[in-house]
């Protein structure tokens, strides 16, 4: 693959790659594949910040409360805030992110303890200091509904666990995630007759014969 992005870079420049590699290994909807990205920064392990990252600027005023609170820190300005994260190939986009519209790329499943949660992602965020490093997503969070799609496959007969229905994000109160505990981004659907949304966590992200 190092070979194919060089050769690609000598004979038709860097825009081409892009587009080429944008072509190949971008499935549509939820996590994109994307090799030989140069706009990011490290973070820890598999994880980086992808794009711009802006110290103490939240495009929302309504999680900075929460997030100072949850922190511990002393004001916004000591965050560092971005919206798009790469988990090793895959790249997740945040709600702060307005250059894709069309699709749905910001609502996850998380891990808390021994439960799975729901949540659509607002922004993320990093701190840096002298002791500590701190990186995270800020979420509104989606509360799982009593109710059910079906309780089980009309002709299988197995009962329908991948899709949960989930109650509007709560815009009053927000959480903080370890990126650690993202599990995955969920196929989220919403009807205009309908209070409650619908989301399903993918089988397999790549199609294969």
């Amino acid at each position: 693959m190092h070979e194919y992005c060089t050769t690609l870079i000598k004979n038709s420049g860097v825009a081409l790659v892009i587009k080429v590699l944008q072509d190949t290994y971008s499935y549509s909807y939820s996590w994109h594949f994307i090799s030989c990205r140069t706009n990011r920064t490290h973070l820890k392990a598999a994880f980086y910040a992808v794009g711009a990252l802006t110290k103490g600027r939240p495009n929302n005023a309504d999680y900075e409360d929460d997030i100072i609170r949850i922190l511990g820190v002393e004001s916004v300005s000591d965050i560092t805030f971005f919206s798009r994260l790469q988990i090793g190939e895959a790249v997740l986009h945040s709600k702060a992110y307005k250059r894709v519209t069309r699709r749905n790329n910001y609502t996850i499943a998380y891990q808390k303890e021994e439960n799975i949660l729901y949540g659509q992602i607002e922004v993320f965020f990093v701190i840096r200091d002298d002791i500590r490093m701190v990186c995270g997503a800020v979420l509104s969070s989606l509360t799982v509904s009593s109710k059910q799609v079906c309780k089980s496959h009309k002709i299988l007969g197995s009962p329908v666990s991948h899709i949960v229905c989930l109650h509007q994000p709560n815009r009053n109160r927000f959480t903080v995630v370890p990126l650690e505990d993202i599990i995955d981004v969920c196929v989220y659907m919403k009807f205009s007759d309908c209070d409650l949304g619908y989301a399903a966590l993918f089988a397999n992200h790549i199609e294969r014969d």
